[in-house]
């Protein structure tokens, strides 16, 4: 039994121990868990996060597949690349390919040949008929007039084998039973012809002889140079450029000749001088001719036998002399569509082609393709046209000339009759050689295109471009000066272009750069809308003659001469950065006839230069030399002693001061005094803009002309636009033109236009001038005090339609002549001026004053209209005898109607309440001391009365602020409001605890209040320096809340320190309302009274409010992974504690000598 409770209480002992073991260990774990456990939880909780990311972005594919999508887009860019090289390497090729703007220039010349296959091209025969070769000279002469040798219809295909040489006649004569068509096939040989003065072949009776060379001339173009020459400083190398020959043992093996390519662009153009080299292959040589040779002879062929050009070369021998390459007359045709005629020289006239109408017929020149190069004689170095027709679609004319002795007419075409008609193609580089040693007369030209003696030119397409002539005319030359003593204009040369480039083309010691208008020429320019043109960068070098650069138009002062003047009518023109060395770089005049300048379809002259008020000229010409005259301004040399006419007006306005400081670059005319006008300017430019022209009138008047006005010149006048191309009046021209002049420069003056003729430039319709008229009115402003030139007025003239119709004055029925502002005292004055229009009204002139309706919504306008009804006596006088506009052949009087006034009534309508204008007053206006007629009621009253009301605006805005209590229960508390830092006399406002009070979720409350609102006035505002009325008006204002500190009377409550900035800028909105946008920044207040900032953001109210936050004391314990911490803390020090008191126990039983078991 003892052994038995023995064992029992050795049981209890272990388990007492087992149990204190236990606690320690659980002491320990719990220490060790409150320290370790935080960051152990933080580490999940970033594991969780990540594994939700993986998870996420593993959603759209593996990691694998991400790879994948980017390796794909690393392919894709990599094959990207890869297309782009190659496709950049296709661009380049392809852009090789293409032809360069030089080549491309040159489409009609190509290589020459090669325009056989294009349009118009010849017809040969035909394709399937036996071709017979020729190898020798008696072969040549032998098979082709041979019947047997040609089919039913005549055809027949020869092509020679070897170069030949042969010295007899070829004769193809066709009959009724012998039809001849042949076409000979040069196949890269040469025929040499050794005839003196026999032709070698004859082609009449309606035969056809067409050459062609299946072996092609190669030519090649070289890239090209553009034409910088700008002013008086030009490189004449550039200009003219004959065409060269190179030869083998004599025979041309080589040609090279030039092309200036113009492209327009905008309102001017660009020039390129462009090479072409060209290798010869097959060609007809003349050998052994003298001045009677034509190599290849067209006759009585009546309107049937014609020569055709398709390819190959027809030339003469280096050295040689031809009276021409290709003759045709009565009635025969000349083809060219491709091939080449050149090197060719004559003491007579076309060394390259003549047409002619001698022993009967006109003949024919139809130039659709090819080249006539280098070829030169007294008159048409290139084709000469006698009576004839030349019709020029394509193809290149380059490089001819005159003789450098002698005088003539035309470097490369020249024509006396008939008729010449340029569609296309390039007539470049040509050049009129010889001065003929008399300055000021200009009698020989034409270094592009000469014609004279009736023939009728027609340019509606094509190029002229690069010519130079050491005379007169430089691109087109047209005269009948030798016929100016008849006194019909019937049958007489004329010019008339519809489209085409007439470009950097020079005229050296005469007048007319790009055209020259003759004597007994009527010549009219007017582009259309898909054909504009383009008369630009010509140059008239001459320092003896007025000038020209653009057009020259020649006059006759001989005494009863005059009417033989040159006469040009441009329409629809647009004339603008001319330059002239001397005045009017835009046109200059000094007539024997007349000069109009209207805006019916007329003319806009604005932005052009010339000399501006310098006086420093210097008159030391030299006509031997060519030199001097390079002082500022440049004066023409028309006093020069050994001149039989004298015309040296233009140092009559060089010695006037008026005309030199009031503007001559754009207008400039001086002649001696006439009687009866011999110009009029209207003040509208093409398209409706106003001209804005200033000036001088007569030498003596400083002028400006009114949109609507214009003046009458007996003497002389210059004129400067106040437009630029970037204004809208300018635009509105370009818009409506068709018909370019710029670009050009003349030494002396016109730089545009020059004329000593007549010059009409717009439509030539009679002009109307109404009467000046000099209106004074009286203005009175209720409410404050009237400023000067504070309100503006219009008078218009009426033209058909009533503008009383409506309910509104309607301005666009009427024509606007004037406009006006008052004065400090009211006064309102108008000086009409003569006004110009285009339609007579009779003799009855209505016109209305109105108020211009201002912009300031404080003044209420008066809307009264008066009608001015000026009674009138027209006086017509004949200004000229003109062409009608669309029939030269048709005269009819231009008449300038001059009006008087004879009386004026005056009429007050004003808009009643039912919208209709009623007669309110009628009466005689009478004209005052000062030639004023006043528009003034008969009882004093002010013509317009406007009232001012002043403007005004307030606007407010209300504070606000939150309160938030944490922990405790909403109290009165005091917030406060101040506009100072120091709260001086702040307003208060204090929460309701029985209020509205917002409770969030975490037992916060919240109560916002308002305080009382603040009101702003438009004279606390800062006004815009632009209005003084207060629209726009603003000031930037401060305020500053916070919460009062009651902590004595809460003890319980920490109180927020926080004070919140107020920035409130009120802004008048123009509409009687002054806003407030308010924002507000946190910040406290220093002990010495300075707020500043605690954070530097701007907060927006009222989206959010300044909020203060108090805190109850007795605030709950804290939670989250602290509350943990001092869990497992209070955990562990318990099972600490029970461990002790376990041992403490055990110890005090064993000190007592007795175990409890």
């Amino acid at each position: 039994m003892k052994a038995n409770s023995e064992k029992t209480k050795q049981s209890k002992k272990a388990t007492r121990r087992v149990l204190a073991g236990v606690l320690c260990g659980a002491s320990v774990l719990s220490l060790v868990l409150s320290l370790v456990m935080p960051p152990i939880s933080q580490a999940i909780a970033n594991d969780a996060q990540m594994v939700s990311t993986e998870e996420t972005v593993m959603g759209g594919g593996s990691s694998s597949e991400s790879t994948d999508v980017g390796s794909t887009n690393n392919g894709d860019t990599e094959n990207q690349n890869s297309d782009d090289a190659e496709n950049g390497a296709s661009e380049d090729a392809v852009a090789a390919d293409l032809p360069s703007d030089d080549t491309e220039a040159e489409g009609d010349a190509q290589s020459a040949d090669d325009s056989a296959n294009g349009e118009g091209a010849i017809a040969l025969a035909a394709e399937n008929e036996s071709t017979y070769e020729i190898s020798r000279g008696d072969e040549l002469s032998a098979k082709l007039p041979d019947k047997k040798f040609r089919d039913g219809n005549g055809s027949a295909t020869f092509k020679l084998v070897n170069d030949i040489e042969y010295s007899g006649e070829i004769r193809l004569e066709q009959t009724d039973d012998n039809p001849i068509n042949i076409t000979l096939d040069l196949n890269g040989h040469k025929i040499k012809c050794l005839n003196t003065d026999k032709p070698l072949f004859d082609i009449a009776n309606g035969a056809t002889l067409t050459i062609k060379d299946s072996a092609q001339a190669n030519e090649t173009l070289i890239k090209g140079q553009q034409l910088t020459d700008q002013g008086q400083y030009l490189n004449p190398d550039n200009y003219g450029k004959k065409a060269k020959l190179n030869y083998v043992d004599g025979i041309p093996s080589n040609l090279t000749y030039y092309v200036t390519k113009s492209t327009p662009s905008g309102t001017g153009t660009t020039e390129t001088l462009v090479k072409h080299d060209v290798d010869i292959k097959g060609a007809i040589v003349a050998c052994s001719g003298n001045a009677n040779l034509r190599l290849i002879n067209l006759y009585n062929n009546n309107g049937k036998g014609s020569f055709n050009l398709v390819s190959g070369v027809i030339t003469q021998k280096k050295g040689g002399r031809v009276s021409s390459l290709v003759y045709a007359e009565n009635g025969s045709t000349v083809n060219m569509s491709g091939g080449y005629v050149c090197g060719a020289s004559s003491s007579g006239a076309g060394a390259g082609i003549k047409v002619s109408n001698d022993k009967g017929k006109a003949s024919t020149l139809k130039l659709t393709g090819g080249v006539i190069a280098g070829n030169s004689a007294p008159n048409g170095g290139g084709v000469y046209a006698g009576g004839s027709t030349v019709t020029i679609t394509g193809g290149v004319i380059s490089g001819n000339s005159t003789l450098p002795s002698g005088t003539g007419f035309g470097g490369g075409i020249m024509a006396e009759g008939g008729s010449v008609t340029v569609s296309g193609g390039y007539i470049t580089n040509n050049k009129y050689a010889n001065f003929c040693g008399q300055d000021g007369y200009g009698d020989h030209g034409g270094a592009g295109l000469a014609a004279r003696n009736g023939t009728h030119v027609t340019i509606s397409g094509g190029q002229i471009t690069g010519n130079y002539s050491e005379e007169a005319g430089g691109g087109v030359y047209v005269t009948d000066v030798n016929r100016n003593d008849q006194t019909s204009r019937q049958g007489m040369a004329w010019l008339n272009i519809t489209g085409g480039i007439i470009a950097s083309n020079v005229s050296n010691r005469s007048e007319g750069a790009g055209i020259r208008v003759g004597q007994m020429v009527d010549a009219m320019i007017n582009g259309t809308e898909d054909s504009k043109v383009y008369i630009t960068n010509n140059h008239c070098m001459s320092r003896f003659d007025w000038g020209g650069g653009g057009i020259f138009v020649q006059g006759n002062s001989n005494q009863g001469k005059e009417y033989t003047a040159g006469r040009l009518f441009i329409y629809n023109s647009y004339i603008s950065a001319n330059e002239a060395g001397g005045y009017g770089g835009g046109v200059a005049v000094c007539p024997t006839g007349k000069t109009l300048v209207t805006n019916t379809e007329g003319t806009a002259i604005f932005g052009n230069s010339s000399a501006k008020d310098q006086q420093d000229a210097k008159a030391d010409y030299n006509s031997e030399e060519n030199s001097g005259n390079e002082g500022t301004p440049h004066l023409s040399a028309g006093g020069y002693e050994g001149l039989e006419h004298k015309k040296n007006q233009d140092a009559d306005a060089y010695n006037a001061k008026e005309f030199r400081e009031n503007g001559h670059a754009d207008f400039f005319l001086a002649a001696e005094d006439h009687k009866t006008p011999i110009a009029a300017v209207i003040g509208k430019m093409l398209g409706g803009g106003d001209a804005k022209y200033k000036g001088s009138k007569e030498l003596t008047q400083a002028i400006t002309i009114p949109a609507n006005g214009g003046v009458q010149v007996y003497k002389s006048i210059g004129l400067s636009s106040g437009v630029t191309a970037q204004d809208e009046a300018a635009i509105n021209a370009q818009k409506v033109a068709t018909t370019f002049i710029t670009g050009n420069y003349s030494w002396d003056h016109g730089g545009g236009i020059m004329s000593n003729g007549d010059l009409y430039m717009g439509a030539p319709e009679d002009t109307y001038v109404y009467p000046s008229l000099k209106l004074k009115a009286t203005k009175k402003l209720k409410g404050r005090d009237l400023k000067k030139e504070e309100f503006s007025f219009t008078v218009y003239r009426k033209n058909s339609d009533n503008p009383l119709a409506g309910t509104t004055f309607n301005r666009n029925v009427c024509t606007e002549v004037g406009t006006a502002k008052n004065d400090a005292s009211g006064n309102i004055t108008f000086d009409l001026g003569e006004q110009f229009a285009t339609g007579g009204t009779g003799n009855e002139i209505t016109y209305y004053l109105v108020e211009d309706a201002g912009d300031d919504p404080d003044i209420t306008c008066d809307s009264s209209v008066y009608e001015i009804v000026v009674r009138t006596q027209d006086k017509p006088t004949k200004l000229m005898t003109v062409p009608s506009k669309n029939n030269p052949n048709e005269e009819k009087e231009l008449l300038i109607h001059n009006y008087t006034i004879t009386d004026v009534n005056g009429t007050k309508y004003e808009l009643d309440k039912s919208g209709k204008w009623v007669n309110k007053k009628t009466w005689s206006v009478a004209k005052n001391v000062d030639g004023y007629y006043q528009i003034i009621c008969e009882d004093g009253s002010p013509t317009f009365t406007n009232v001012c009301t002043a403007y005004d605006s307030t606007g407010v805005w209300i504070p606000k602020a939150t309160k938030v209590v944490k922990g405790g229960e909403m109290k009165e508390f005091t917030l406060e409001f101040a506009d100072n830092e120091n709260f001086d006399s702040p307003k208060t406002v204090m929460t309701d605890p029985d209020g509205v009070i917002t409770t969030t979720a975490d037992g916060k409350k919240s109560q916002t209040r308002s305080f009382d609102e603040i009101e702003y006035k438009l004279d606390q505002l800062d006004k815009l320096k632009t209005d003084s009325t207060g629209r726009g008006a603003s000031k930037t204002f401060t305020y500053y809340v916070r919460e009062k500190d009651e902590h004595l009377t809460y003890p319980h409550y920490k109180f927020d320190q926080s004070v919140y900035k107020f920035t409130v800028t009120a802004t008048d909105n123009a509409e009687g309302h002054i806003d407030c946008a308010v924002t507000y920044r946190k910040g406290t207040v220093d002990p010495g009274g300075t707020w500043k900032e605690t954070d530097n953001k701007d907060h927006e109210f009222p989206d959010t409010t300044p909020t203060f936050t108090n805190t109850y004391s007795t605030s709950l314990p804290l939670s989250g992974m602290s509350g943990v911490t001092l869990t497992y803390l209070a955990g562990a020090a318990v099972l600490c504690a029970a461990a002790a008191w376990m041992h403490i126990r055990r110890k005090a039983n064993a000190k007592g000598g007795k175990r409890r078991e």
